[in-house]
């Protein structure tokens, strides 16, 4: 990012450096916005454009880089001498496939969902290690940290029916290292490779931390089910681990091997986020850095020495977010941010505390990042005066106060939106419409409370109030045209469009809702009676975790009482529908009767739905068809450029899979 192009996303976000300042206010950021140029229309596909650039990983001494230069279905594995900046392309890989180094950093091991295979860099040689999958389920567990040809797996032999841990060399030859009855969540080797902590989980989801003590396995502590547990490091003298774990928000910890209280070492300076990763050096295994995640991507060092490089970065980098990964002198940083369509990267020395950008040849086919619309991190009051977080993206150059405001909402419940890029949002702001992204209470990533606030008020209760109240607040901080609201989602975040079409009728000028379930309290059922994959855990002991209990008669009742399926009659408003016509969870059963229910009441709506697809659509033409109906459904009801008229392949699929177009008959 230029110097001159970082004025106002540098106002938004940093890097976490202890000099790192309060973003300013939105009313700010607002007229900083409304000052910048305004960006061209660029064509749709463009937004859409692959990532270049993939599994770009620093060697564990720092000399080497190894990445897939991806372009259609295949890619170009090579490796970059740090050096010299020579690159040596080995082979034509899939582009899907993950990179790992070994410890020693003579190989690099791919894996894909068949299988793990080792390539050597002194001929590029392939060999495969071991298959994936199979009747055992065997999966991969990461890359030794210990030996310096390894890697590990985990298994489940269905004959005993128990779980097992393997270390496997790269000649394919296997050490058992750990077997039980449960399974083996986690795991940590001493620097010569003896298995020191395994993390298991009992029958009640219980996490236990055992330690290997006089040829026994003892427990060490345990965790709390679903609860962060997770072990980082053991200390140089073998006498602590390291861990990822809860006071509220995730932390990082250490905890006593020989009984003792553990002590807190960091968490988040701004009370806002959970721990997001801890950047440790490849040579020395030293934890160096903290970083978090919301409401932006910021790093804090954890020794002297740590934080003066992350005070640098932050000086030479201000305002951007990155990725960090460290081996001796030399850090890659990998910069991601909303207005990066592509990924940049950067190498930064701790000796000179120098930094150069790498990679920029390939990554040439970005959008041009100065267009591209900036994420406003945000914090509201809700209605019961509870703070709430989210994001606002506005385009360039434009008035907000006559903007066609769109709520997007995100799936889940339990999950989040962050600041980076995202193809859909970019797309919407350069059609001129400012995009509100609520991360609502059941949000995850702002600790336990905020997370488990709702318990189980999943209807027309805290859940929704929090996303209706985000809108309303931005109207009276003057973003957006009250008259030109819309609401979108997909999942639950088509639920969340369908309950305010069928519950704030007044408030939404549109909705539209991509594999919404009419009923989530059914759907809640549904999902757990599917079967329970090896080694997971029932969802609906998940789902009590969270507050919500399927035997509860009464909290679920309170959920369906409010389900859009039994409110048609209150939707006024255009109504756009997708559907998988194969939706593993979401019965399109229950998608086609919400609309024929709609229709016998004469609303206008529309319903695609796509043959053979699941809950999210994996075939291109798929997914062109519902970005088309997006478009044309936002334009003909809030206003907006000219939607180009579908191709011949795009007409026939509309043709033949629209079941239902009053919201965008003519």
């Amino acid at each position: 990012m230029r110097p001159a192009m970082r004025f106002l996303f540098g106002m938004l976000c940093c890097l976490g450096a202890a000099s790192c300042t309060a973003a300013p206010s939105l009313a700010t950021a607002v007229a900083a916005n409304a000052r910048l140029a305004p960006a061209p229309l660029f064509d749709a596909e463009d937004f859409q454009r692959p990532l270049r650039l993939r599994q770009v990983h620093l060697s564990p001494d720092g000399s080497r880089l190894a990445y897939l230069d991806a372009q259609g279905d295949t890619a170009t594995l090579i490796v970059l001498d740090t050096a010299t900046r020579q690159p040596r392309r080995l082979l034509a890989i899939g582009p899907d496939t993950e990179l790992h180094w070994s410890r020693d950093g003579t190989l690099l091991f791919a894996v894909n969902a068949s299988g793990v295979s080792a390539l050597a860099l002194t001929d590029g040689s392939s060999r495969r290690v071991s298959a994936l999958g199979g009747e055992r389920a065997r999966r991969f567990a990461g890359v030794d940290p210990s030996l310096p040809q390894h890697l590990l797996l985990r298994e489940r032999d269905p004959a005993s029916k128990r779980y097992r841990l393997l270390r496997i060399q790269a000649d394919g030859s296997a050490q058992l290292l750990h077997e039980d009855t449960r399974p083996i969540d986690d795991f940590l080797a001493d620097a010569a490779g003896a298995l020191r902590l395994v993390r298991v989980r009992d029958a009640q989801q219980r996490q236990l931390v055992l330690r290997r003590e006089g040829g026994k396995w003892i427990e060490n502590t345990r965790c709390l089910p679903f609860r962060a547990c997770d072990l980082l490091a053991l200390s140089g003298d073998g006498r602590r681990v390291l861990m990822r774990t809860v006071q509220d928000r995730q932390v990082l910890s250490e905890q006593p091997l020989a009984g003792g209280a553990a002590r807190l070492l960091h968490g988040d300076p701004q009370s806002v986020a959970d721990l997001d990763t801890v950047v440790f050096d490849a040579r020395t295994g030293r934890a160096l850095l903290a970083a978090y995640d919301l409401p932006a991507r910021r790093h804090y060092g954890l020794d002297p020495a740590a934080r003066q490089a992350a005070a640098d970065v932050a000086r030479l980098l201000p305002g951007a977010a990155l990725s960090i990964e460290a081996a001796g002198r030399t850090w890659l940083l990998a910069e991601r941010g909303a207005r990066l369509s592509q990924p940049r990267f950067w190498l930064y020395d701790t000796q000179t505390r120098g930094l150069t950008e790498i990679l920029r040849t390939e990554a040439a086919q970005a959008l041009p990042e100065a267009q591209l619309a900036a994420s406003i991190p945000l914090q509201y009051k809700a209605s019961d005066g509870a703070t709430v977080h989210g994001y606002l993206t506005l385009p360039p150059g434009r008035a907000a106060a006559t903007l066609p405001l769109l709520t997007l909402v995100h799936g889940g419940p339990w999950n989040h939106v962050d600041g980076d890029y995202s193809a859909l949002v970019q797309l919407l702001a350069n059609r001129g419409y400012a995009v509100f992204q609520p991360n609502f209470r059941a949000s995850t990533g702002y600790g336990e409370r905020y997370m488990r606030a709702p318990g189980a008020d999943f209807g027309n209760g805290r859940v929704q109030a929090d996303i209706v109240d985000g809108v309303r607040w931005l109207l009276a901080q003057g973003v957006g045209d009250p008259r030109r609201l819309g609401i979108l989602g997909s999942s639950f975040g088509g639920y969340a469009a369908l309950l305010a079409l069928s519950h704030t009728p007044k408030l939404f000028q549109l909705g539209i809702a991509l594999q919404p379930p009419p009923d989530f309290a059914r759907s809640l059922q549904l999902a757990a009676t599917a079967p329970v994959r090896e080694g997971e855990a029932p969802f609906g002991a998940r789902l009590a975790e969270l507050g919500i209990r399927l035997d509860d008669a009464q909290a679920l009742q309170r959920i369906a009482a409010d389900a859009p399926l039994l409110h048609t009659k209150a939707v006024r408003k255009p109504l756009l529908l997708t559907a998988g016509g194969s939706d593993e969870k979401v019965e399109i059963g229950a998608v086609t009767d919400y609309v024929a229910r709609l229709l016998g009441r004469g609303h206008p709506v529309s319903l695609l739905v796509a043959p053979g697809e699941g809950h999210g659509s994996r075939n291109a033409l798929a997914r062109r068809a519902q970005l088309h109906l997006i478009l044309r459904m936002l334009q003909r009801h809030l206003g907006g450029p000219p939607i180009p008229a579908p191709d011949k392949e795009l007409a026939d699929y509309l043709a033949r899979n629209l079941r239902a177009n009053r919201a965008l008959a003519p």
